[in-house]
């Protein structure tokens, strides 16, 4: 996985947009796809025996007019002991070069990672839900792509 500065992942992401304007748009299934395999590609590094619910709605995004994206959400709930900083470290060396670090430049006290993984804006954080019940948050959003409707 690379890191990239905050203003050069503003230009990468602007000129990924231009680029796409011009490709055909994905379907709304193939966003729901991406996404999921995505979210699964994380979800992948969790602890065995790591339970995970579902949180999407399925329901379609905000986007440009025209438009529609897809949120996937999934909150896991690893066994403790769980050390979500470690968790976020491996991630870090593990995940392939594109999924890409991006720095939000919001301080945040919870172990978390914000990526950009083709086009997709992705946030794992680790929060303790009770005191030692961990529960690592998985959200994905897509790119823009056709609406449900119009596949």
């Amino acid at each position: 996985m690379t890191s990239t500065p905050p203003r050069f992942a503003l230009l990468t992401v602007a000129a990924a947009s231009l680029l796409i304007g011009c490709a055909p748009l994905p379907s709304f299934h193939q966003l729901r796809t991406e996404t999921r395999s995505a979210v699964q590609a994380i979800a992948d590094h969790l602890p065995p025996a790591t339970r995970i619910k579902d949180r999407s709605t399925g329901e379609e995004g905000p986007c440009r007019r025209g438009t529609a994206s897809y949120t996937e959400h999934w909150a896991a709930y690893p066994d403790p002991p769980f050390d979500g900083e470690q968790f976020i470290a491996t991630l870090v060396r593990e995940l392939p070069d594109d999924f890409v670090v991006v720095d939000t430049g919001v301080p945040v006290s919870d172990p978390n990672l914000a990526i950009d993984y083709r086009g997709m804006t992705m946030s794992v954080y680790v929060i303790l839900e009770k005191p030692d019940v961990p529960r690592v948050n998985i959200l994905a959003i897509s790119r823009c792509g056709l609406p449900a409707e119009d596949e």
